[in-house]
């Protein structure tokens, strides 16, 4: 398989972020390789203003991506989808619907979902082994029935300790 170096890069970011996560990356990228790169924001996510309760499935969650991908011409450039964190298990729903549109899927440090289980195996897994210390997290219910999907969004004691522990003060000063 033949991979344009100058090709088009497709972003996406993990939970309780947005497009502006890949900021650095994306800029690098477009600046050094003359890649073209797209950072989406998914549905409830980054400046995306509709509550989570608009959007009851992962697959309306992904269509942001999937939008993008079903506007690209048949036979055209193929794109290369990346994926962090819960971003993984929206590259792996883009590239199973449009195979003929992505030319490779990058999973990193993301969660990646096999072909034997359920899609949401992999993310019920890890809530249940624990594996994250969730400290301030907020975990809200959208409605007494459970029907609605729970929102999650990171506090300031996890983003710092388990997400942005490595980056420079500049950096974390703005996400959290």
């Amino acid at each position: 398989m033949h991979i344009n170096m100058a090709g088009h890069i497709v972003l996406v970011h993990g939970a309780c972020h947005g497009g502006w996560c890949w900021y650095k990356v994306a800029t690098r990228l477009r600046s050094s390789a003359g890649h073209r790169v797209s950072t989406l924001d998914m549905a409830v996510s980054g400046v995306d203003p509709r509550p989570l309760r608009e959007v009851p499935t992962f697959r309306d969650y992904t269509k942001p991506l999937l939008d993008l991908l079903e506007s690209l011409p048949s036979g055209g450039e193929k794109v290369v989808l990346v994926g962090h964190s819960l971003g993984g298990a929206n590259i792996a729903l883009a590239s199973e619907l449009f195979p003929e549109k992505v030319a490779a899927a990058v999973f990193l440090s993301a969660f990646m979902p096999d072909d034997s289980s359920p899609p949401s195996y992999v993310l019920d897994k890890f809530v249940e082994g624990k594996t994250l210390d969730w400290m301030d997290t907020e975990f809200k219910p959208q409605d007494p029935e459970g029907k609605l999907p729970t929102s999650m969004l990171f506090g300031p004691l996890v983003t710092r300790a388990n997400l942005y522990q490595l980056c420079s003060p500049e950096v974390r000063i703005h996400v959290t």
